[in-house]
């Protein structure tokens, strides 16, 4: 098969800084807002490249002349542009998507996570998404199915995500399920 990755971008240049951008939970930055560092953000008047779609690292005012240092969600490069347009995404849906910054080892301790509840699962408690802090700990929580409607938590913080085993979080499970049993808490019976 034939490479095909400057076809993604052209294509995928063109959708996002023309099309799409307009709509729904994007903001132009010729709006009266601002993107700000952190947000997600999407090139206009640019020309094609891997920084379509790209997180806003750093911001220079450049005597109203602004540039913007941008990390590609293709490969994490960085590269400075200007004289550019920027489009930025909706900042409450980023907040509700924690994993588009994550990495790729993130996502591997995040699909272990879930095999691992699945693998030794004690109905009702269910795994909670993992939290990654920027000092590489991880946080891993349990809830309850949401049919019962409870508001059960067993949080845990590992200092550092790369060295989390999967004794660890088996451990951390069985941990939640325990302390989940032992509460009185209503049992499901048949309606008769």
């Amino acid at each position: 098969m034939k490479d095909k990755n400057h076809a993604k971008i052209s294509i995928l240049s063109e959708l996002l800084s023309f099309a799409t951008i307009r709509n729904k939970d994007w903001t132009s930055v010729y709006a009266d807002s601002r993107a700000v560092i952190g947000d997600l953000v999407a090139l206009s008047t640019a020309p094609p490249s891997k920084w379509y779609v790209s997180w806003l690292r750093d911001y220079d005012p450049n005597n109203g002349w602004p540039k913007y240092l941008l990390e590609s969600i293709e490969d994490g490069e960085l590269c400075w542009w200007e004289n550019v347009g920027l489009s930025f995404y909706n900042r409450e849906r980023i907040k509700d998507n924690p994993q588009w910054t994550w990495n790729d080892k993130q996502y591997v301790i995040s699909n272990r996570w879930y095999k691992v509840c699945r693998k030794h699962e004690i109905y009702p408690v269910r795994p909670c998404q993992p939290i990654f802090n920027a000092d590489d700990s991880v946080v891993l929580d349990v809830r309850i199915h949401l049919f019962f409607q409870e508001n059960f938590h067993n949080p845990k913080v590992f200092a550092n995500y790369k060295r989390l085993t999967i004794k660890d979080m088996v451990s951390h499970y069985l941990d939640g399920a325990d302390k989940y049993q032992k509460q009185e808490v209503p049992k499901l019976t048949n309606a008769k």
